[in-house]
């Protein structure tokens, strides 16, 4: 499996090399019919400018193609260009009247959860192809159980249980302090979120197939560079607390969750100290490492986190030059990170030009809202989870698809 996987890799990246080489000059396209010679006609997609094994069509079966030059062939799967060697096909007939390669209009996007056969009818019997894992197509039309698409220029059909659809947003929910019931005898705010509801909440995303992402998934779906599946979901924690390690890791682990923790590196390097409920400790760098299979950490700034009577955080107060000392600083500590959230959600344009120039490109406030494609990198919207939210609200929260 390794060595046909490694073989389908170099005949993408071979392809790519002659798209490269032919993307200047794009004749006037005509369409041609072809057929597979083999079952391992595999064909590629372009992801980040290189290509991607994306499935493969089955022999004998007839397709609809553009030819653009002699060495490969581009078909259409869901309105967005697939590439295939010439090689691997032979054409079947040189000229036709109608353009079988324009598809009715998609209603939705879903995506194979694993790789997925293609069939010519709404029904299994002999498939036509293979969808490979998480390979966007657009559906057509619904019939019953079955999903109808243009797969390579021919109407074909997939079964609904096996695709999953694309995220349009994604939540972003943030916690800070996590305390059992019984111990919060102490901090009661908004940000002090109870062990026994954080337990349910976290329970109920695995429960309801929710996929926790990581921040450079966000930045990629962020600028348009990468498609999500529905149900995608990010967990944040600000400031962090030593609870993240003492409660919030192990509930994360059990459930198979992945999360992100936003540092105040300067507050890291304290001794570390057996758990206190009634204190406000802070993680330890032994204990941030030992977290590392659930958490990722970014920067909540390195000493910056703190503000006067006057309500006014450090980071909008003081000299730009001490802002970029202290967030490359942190940047420096946290190997490097490129994500940063806000200290009490206070920025200005000042602070955005600043992050820039100190390398970050993600930066999330305490404005309430999903993330969607396109939106300010700079500027992007999460949802406080508070102790006296329902699992009702929180549902409505991280918008749960039925």
């Amino acid at each position: 499996m390794k060595r046909t996987s490694y073989i389908v890799a170099a005949i993408c990246m071979a392809l790519l090399a002659i798209v490269v080489a032919a993307a200047r000059w794009i004749p006037q396209h005509f369409e041609k019919k072809i057929e597979a010679t083999d079952d391992r006609t595999f064909f590629c997609r372009k992801v980040h400018g290189r290509l991607e094994p994306a499935g493969k069509l089955y022999k004998n079966q007839p397709f609809y193609a553009i030819q653009y030059n002699k060495n490969w062939y581009v078909t259409e799967i869901g309105g967005k260009p697939y590439y295939i060697y010439q090689q691997r096909v032979k054409e079947l007939n040189r000229s036709f009247t109608l353009s079988p390669l324009a598809s009715p209009k998609a209603i939705q996007t879903v995506r194979p959860k694993e790789n997925i056969w293609v069939y010519q009818a709404p029904r299994f019997g002999q498939p036509i192809g293979v969808l490979y894992k998480n390979t966007p197509v657009q559906v057509t039309a619904i019939h019953g159980d079955w999903y109808q698409i243009m797969f390579a220029g021919t109407t074909a059909y997939i079964h609904k249980k096996q695709v999953a659809g694309l995220a349009t947003a994604v939540p972003i929910i943030v916690y800070h302090h996590i305390l059992k019931e019984k111990e919060n005898r102490k901090y009661h705010n908004p940000t002090v979120v109870s062990y026994e509801e954080f337990s349910k909440q976290m329970k109920l995303l695995h429960d309801d197939g929710y996929h926790t992402i990581t921040l450079h998934d966000l930045e990629d779906f962020v600028k348009g560079k990468k498609d999500l599946p529905a149900k995608s979901i990010m967990i944040h924690f600000d400031d962090g607390l030593k609870t993240n390690y003492v409660y919030a890791y192990p509930v994360l682990k059990k459930y198979g969750l992945h999360a992100a923790a936003f540092l105040i590196t300067s507050r890291n390097s304290r001794p570390l100290k057996p758990f206190n409920p009634d204190d406000y400790q802070f993680l330890n760098w032994k204990e941030i490492a030992k977290m590392g299979d659930v958490f990722e950490f970014a920067s909540h700034t390195h000493a910056l986190h703190n503000r006067g009577k006057d309500g006014i955080g450090n980071l909008v107060k003081v000299p730009a030059t001490t802002v970029k000392a202290d967030l490359l600083k942190s940047r420096q500590l946290l190997h490097g990170t490129t994500y940063f959230t806000y200290p009490f959600g206070q920025y200005k344009p000042e602070t955005i030009g600043i992050l820039k120039q100190t390398g970050f490109t993600l930066a999330f406030t305490t404005k309430i809202g999903t993330v969607k494609p396109g939106d300010d990198p700079y500027q992007l919207k999460r949802h406080g989870i508070t102790p006296d939210m329902t699992l009702d609200e929180f549902k409505k929260v991280i918008q749960v698809v039925e």
